[in-house]
């Protein structure tokens, strides 16, 4: 077939009506130019061109490869700017999993720094658990996901990057009898019924230390879900404490509808979140720019909460 280059030559030829104007239009030489048209018409075994008259006049041939032609290029132009385009972040799409207690800390602020900055981007988004997020990925009908990565860390098949990782606190509504404590101790906090997000298998011993429970470890929780606007609503209304990371009940803690529990000592719990792709895979310059956003985003959710603690 043939190349990009002499298909630029015979629709300038086309256009142009003559060889001398054709070469100087594609800044080559006319005999460089001649061979080429040449060229072309023996790869396809037809005249392009009706020669020895005044003005080049193309032949039947001629007119259905020059109509074809500009279509080729002007197809390989929009391709050009279409990864331009994409290089520049004004172009692509998207497909990202998340887990549900990752979408509910960056979701919100990541996709929505996206629209701002870049709204032509088209983000797709599944929110399950990372198992599923896993078949999705291995599917290629992800770009990656963010997840607990704990349980993911074995894996040969993954490139896994770390994000910040933010502390898991105790919260509760405002005006819980809890807070008349002027030291409330975990002690304190197994008087009320506890609610929580699904730990993974791998963390329950470190939450089980941090908790001082010595029973089955899921007896501790007298609520499990991972949706956290479900216990968010279930704390504001009831007395159960609840426990995630600050940044998933921003709403609710900035209206002073829910507040932090200061448990001394601290229950040192840490979310240990990461960014999931395929090893060998090319992410999209769109996939890189969320992951971007989603590590800014942590890190800003870090410098806040310590300078909060410093007031």
């Amino acid at each position: 077939m043939a190349n990009f280059r002499k298909l630029v030559h015979v629709v300038a030829l086309g256009k142009s009506g003559t060889f001398a104007l054709a070469a100087d239009a594609v800044h080559l030489s006319q005999p460089a130019f001649s061979r080429s048209i040449q060229s072309i018409e023996e790869e396809y075994g037809v005249k392009l061109f009706h020669r020895g008259t005044r003005k080049i006049i193309p032949t039947p041939y001629g007119k259905v490869v020059i109509a074809r032609a500009e279509k080729i290029l002007q197809e390989a132009k929009g391709l050009r700017r279409d990864v331009e385009l994409m290089k520049a972040h004004e172009y692509g799409e998207v497909l990202i999993g998340v887990g549900p207690i990752p979408a509910a800390v960056l979701l919100i602020p990541v996709i929505s720094k996206l629209a701002r900055l870049h709204p032509k981007i088209r983000t797709h988004v599944e929110i399950t658990h990372w198992r599923n997020l896993l078949r999705l990925l291995e599917a290629e009908a992800l770009d990656l996901f963010i997840a607990d990565t704990r349980e993911l860390l074995t894996s040969d098949r993954l490139e896994i990057i770390p994000l910040p990782e933010l502390p898991i606190s105790c919260f509760c509504r405002a005006g819980h009898p809890i807070l008349a404590h002027p030291q409330i101790t975990v002690e304190h906090l197994h008087e009320y019924p506890l609610a929580s997000f699904r730990f993974p298998d791998v963390s329950l011993t470190e939450v089980m230390k941090a908790f001082k429970f010595q029973g089955d470890p899921r007896t501790l929780w007298s609520v499990e879900c991972d949706n956290l606007l479900v216990l968010e609503q279930v704390a504001v209304a009831t007395d159960v404490v609840i426990l995630g990371p600050e940044s998933a009940f921003r709403t609710q803690v900035k209206e002073k509808e829910l507040v932090e529990i200061k448990v001394t000592p601290s229950l040192k719990l840490f979310t240990h979140f990461g960014v999931v792709t395929l090893k060998g895979r090319m992410l999209s310059p769109a996939a890189e720019l969320f992951i971007q956003f989603a590590s800014e985003e942590l890190a800003l959710e870090l410098a806040q909460r310590k300078a909060r603690k410093k007031k």
